[in-house]
């Protein structure tokens, strides 16, 4: 499953799903094939990379330096209601327990056994790193955090190289059992945010996906041995 690559009036990405091998969903290809204009999804002008970390990392990259960031969950919410909302979307549509306003791209099952090294080596070469933090998990779970990293344009880069590089290092022998990448409306600034969560990572296994950018539009492939 994979969502529709167009965008909507107010500039989202279309929330159906794409049906032929074009990309599109069924109204949308209807349309290209009367003749119409049909614009593709805006790239992101930021990505949030997210994954799930262990105290032991926790406390590793906290000494070189990576803060702490405190979230306030139940305001997250509400603005993820509101910004479903003004888009004409119902937040609860996808998860039934946490809002949302705008696309999981490869559906809600999302990929599975998924190399992400080579998606961060993408990354590093379209923006910036401007933020890396750590965050509580929404459930709260004490064993485990989460890492933020942003990547932008526009903003001051992050200087901390060691954090980052042991950042790459742990991911290069990575093979995470799922990746979700949501495609997110224009904010109220005209910003497009995506982001890509990942979880259950298993250090021995052999990834069998790849993720890729495709120009912000996002995109998987089998993984070569």
């Amino acid at each position: 499953m994979y969502a529709c690559k167009a965008a909507t009036k107010q500039r989202a990405r279309c929330r159906y799903w794409a049906e032929g091998e074009n990309g599109f969903c069924s109204p949308h290809e209807r349309r290209r094939e009367a003749g119409e204009m049909v614009e593709t999804a805006p790239r992101p002008d930021t990505v949030l990379y997210k994954f799930n970390l262990n105290k032991t990392w926790t406390e590793r990259l906290t000494r070189l330096g990576v803060p702490i960031k405190e979230q306030d969950f139940v305001a997250k919410e509400a603005k993820h209601v509101a910004h479903a909302e003004k888009h004409g979307r119902e937040a609860y549509a996808i998860r039934k327990n946490v809002a949302d306003s705008g696309v999981p791209v490869f559906g809600k099952e999302g990929l599975v056994n998924v190399s992400l090294y080579e998606i961060l080596q993408e990354l590093l070469e379209e923006y910036e790193v401007v933020d890396i933090h750590i965050r509580p998990r929404r459930d709260r779970n004490r064993q485990m955090n989460v890492l933020v990293v942003s990547f932008s344009h526009g903003e001051e880069a992050v200087t901390n190289t060691e954090a980052l590089q042991e950042l790459l290092d742990f991911l290069s022998s990575s093979c995470w059992g799922y990746c979700h990448v949501w495609a997110n409306p224009p904010q109220d600034d005209g910003k497009v945010v995506h982001t890509v969560n990942s979880s259950h990572r298993e250090e021995n296994k052999q990834p069998e996906r790849i993720l890729r950018f495709d120009e912000g539009l996002w995109a998987e492939e089998e993984k070569a041995e």
